[in-house]
């Protein structure tokens, strides 16, 4: 029997590869000897007929045969107690208003859902955490151009279906050295006391040092001359990471319009850029200034800050559909015998975020006596030697399974629940929906109870400003099949590049690109005087240090196609590094760092057909199609030849380039490609002296001119050139 593989993985051989016409063959070869009389042997003869009827129920016996070996794999699976990756819920903001005067506080664990107009099931979505719902909504929010620190002039651009929603899209704010950018919010009322603002971020603050101030709009003051907010607390501490802005806004905040004709004065410093866009009714403003730090001394390189907002949130809580049991779940009587299980009426449990905790929401008990008298027992990770009032789950199963101490002889882990003991479990949180509660902005709209079973009283509405995202189903079968082996062999222990990189995605299934960087030493000394680097040196390119016993992992998480550029927020990235410090070498140094990203150059001459511009094509249609065309072949996540993104250090190659811009037959064909890298997005801060690019020391080889391909360093990840870069040109023939 010939053995096959597959991607260099040996294929287990089928016990019985014989098909139906192979048994038909074979039963008519025997005719002659057994048979030497019969000597019809067209389909039409009834012989025939029965044996191609017994070739076809031998067929069957023959397929349920080759699904033995498959059958003792999964049944090995289940011994070793490894299951499918469960679902993951949606996850969402939901956005309260308030119905009466002064604030009013929406506990954890209210409900909303959806409304499904056919009828169906709704999707119901449950918060994480209280909010203080204050009578005034955000509803409108502006951008101004980065200019001089004190300086608050100009045209405005209205952000508010970008940072606040619907739908939310997310802002890439970039602001020089030594400048401000400004954004302006707009409040339908004023309010005393506390005002919390949420900040997401996509792209945490690069580099750090930006500063947050706060002024807010008063009498007939312009925008410029608003007084600063003094009670400020910056919970992004300098937008590092998500967090909340609170502020007290002094009692003096009044209402000011930002355009358009109005019956009270407007801004005149600052305009709309057109009649259309302004923002005609009278609010009351915050104006939100993000600073840039100037350059700590002459001659030092002057670096933006570049910041990507997620979005803005106010009067709103995360929410998901990820619910609570809002009555005692009776799971059984305990028999007193060792090691029961008890299941749990939902399945699977939601693992909260984090690395303490993630089950800390169930609280299993068992009562005993009339009476029923509860005692609450403890959840841990692996049973104790000896009596202990203790029980493991198995979150994905939903099972809660007690130990098998005897009292008697003093063996066994875990106490046993005595005989006709009752037991329950109290609360715990489950997932209800995985990928089919990725709803849309505004579906969110039927407010639901708290976890008292009432409406929340003083709050008139409810909706998720923004689309609902990041649920999953649970793990096709054949995905765990295939996973099992590498978890048998790294058992939770990073050691090997494969293992830092596998349990980096069990840490976060937010991660779309994951690389582990094992340590790398230069082979010879460079050249000059002194050199940058002799042999036996660690790498140092891109600002990673590849010393012995130092692993770097890049992590790069999935943001969609607006975000040209991902990078990890502080969160993930510490979120990475707990998981896997608890699990590397103690001798291994590890960093969990953002992607050296190598931005690439497209040279493109498209040559069109003079009669498909008499048609109504243009050129300049088809030149910006073909520069979103190559934005989205190079985007980091979405882009590559497959479409399920690059990974570190893949190389691009024309022959790729041409087969996702080529344009369609009847409109032209491509007769020049190239590319070419440009500087590294990572050149910042330089690591070159006098802060200038430098390939021959800051790369291991130098930049590429224009060719059929782009060679990157093992630590860098392609990205697009900024649009303004690529040269896309088209030139109109006639056939």
């Amino acid at each position: 029997m010939t053995l096959e593989s597959r991607r260099g993985r040996v294929l287990p051989p089928d016990l019985d590869d014989r098909t139906w016409q192979d048994l038909v063959d074979q039963m008519r070869a025997l005719i002659p000897k057994y048979a030497p009389q019969w000597t019809d042997h067209n389909p039409s003869d009834l012989g025939i007929t029965l044996i191609e009827l017994f070739a076809w129920l031998a067929e069957g016996i023959v397929f349920r045969l080759n699904q033995t070996p498959e059958k003792n794999y999964l049944a090995f699976l289940q011994l070793l107690g490894i299951t499918r990756d469960p679902p993951t819920p949606a996850r969402t903001f939901l956005t309260f208003t308030s119905s009466v005067d002064g604030p009013r506080a929406v506990p954890a664990g209210t409900q909303a859902q959806t409304v499904d107009p056919t009828g169906g099931r709704p999707v119901v979505f449950e918060t994480d955490e209280e909010v203080e719902v204050l009578p005034t909504v955000l509803t409108a929010t502006l951008g101004l151009p980065p200019q001089a620190t004190g300086s608050v002039t100009g045209t405005y651009r209205n952000l508010t279906a970008v940072l606040v929603g619907p739908p939310t899209a997310g802002l890439l704010l970039e602001v020089p050295a030594g400048q401000t950018g400004t954004l302006l919010l707009g409040f339908d009322g004023a309010v005393t006391g506390d005002l919390s603002l949420g900040l997401h971020l996509y792209q945490t603050a690069r580099p750090p040092g930006a500063t947050l101030d706060c002024h807010y709009s008063r009498d007939e003051d312009e925008p410029s001359d608003w007084p600063r907010v003094d009670a400020v607390v910056d919970g992004t501490q300098g937008l590092v990471h998500d967090g909340p802005l609170r502020l007290t806004v002094p009692a003096d905040w009044t209402a000011q319009h930002a355009g358009g004709r109005a019956p009270v004065r407007v801004w005149t410093t600052v305009t709309p850029p057109d009649e259309a866009a302004a923002v005609t009714d009278a609010l009351f403003w915050l104006r939100l200034s993000v600073t840039a730090p100037a350059p700590a001394a002459p001659g030092d390189p002057a670096r933006p800050v570049v910041v990507g907002i997620d979005r803005l949130v106010f009067n709103a809580a995360s929410a998901r559909t990820a619910l609570t049991v809002r009555e005692p779940e009776l799971l059984g009587t305990s028999t007193g015998r060792p090691f029961q299980v008890f299941p749990l009426a939902n399945r699977p449990l939601y693992r909260r975020p984090g690395l303490t905790g993630p089950y800390a929401h169930l609280e299993v008990q068992v009562g005993t006596g009339t009476p029923t008298t509860w005692q609450t027992w403890d959840l841990v990770d692996d049973l104790p030697t000896g009596a202990g009032q203790v029980y493991r789950v198995e979150p994905v199963a939903g099972e809660i399974r007690f130990g098998n101490h005897d009292e008697e002889t003093g063996a066994g882990s875990g106490s046993i629940p005595p005989s006709g003991s009752r037991i329950r479990a109290l609360r715990y949180r489950y997932v209800a929906t995985g990928a089919g509660g990725n709803v849309g902005p505004e579906q969110v709209v039927i407010l639901g109870t708290t976890p008292e079973g009432q409406a929340p009283p003083g709050i008139g509405t409810v909706s998720n400003r923004g689309p609902a995202r990041d649920g999953t189903d649970e793990e096709p079968i054949e995905e765990t099949m295939r996973r099992a082996p590498e978890e048998l062999r790294i058992r939770y222990r990073a050691v090997t590049v494969d293992d830092y990189e596998f349990l980096a995605r069990e840490a976060s299934n937010d991660l779309r690109v994951i690389r582990c960087l094992p340590p790398r030493q230069h082979a010879a000394t460079a050249p000059g005087n002194p050199p940058p680097w002799r042999a036996g040196d660690p790498w140092e390119f891109g600002g990673l240090v590849r010393a012995p016993g130092t692993v770097n992992l890049v992590v790069v998480p999935d943001r969609g196609l607006s975000v040209r550029r991902p990078e990890p927020t502080e969160d993930q990235v510490r979120l990475v590094q707990g998981y896997l410090d608890a699990r590397r070498d103690l001798t291994a140094r590890l960093e969990v760092v953002a992607p050296r990203y190598l931005p690439v150059v497209v040279n493109l001459e498209i040559v069109v057909w003079q009669q498909a511009l008499e048609a109504g094509a243009s050129r300049s249609a088809i030149e910006a199609d073909t520069r979103e065309r190559i934005q989205r072949f190079l985007h980091p996540t979405r882009g590559g030849p497959e479409g399920t993104g690059w990974q570190v250090g893949d190389p691009v190659f024309t022959s790729d380039v041409f087969q996702a811009l080529m344009p369609a037959r009847d409109v032209g064909y491509i007769s020049v490609l190239q590319v070419k890298p440009d500087t590294p997005a990572y050149h910042a801060p330089p690591l070159g002296p006098g802060g200038v690019y430098r390939a021959e020391i800051e790369r291991p080889f130098l930049l590429s001119p224009l060719g059929a391909s782009v060679r990157l360093a093992d630590y860098e990840l392609v990205c697009a050139a900024d649009d303004g870069q690529q040269q896309v040109k088209t030139t109109p023939v006639r056939l």
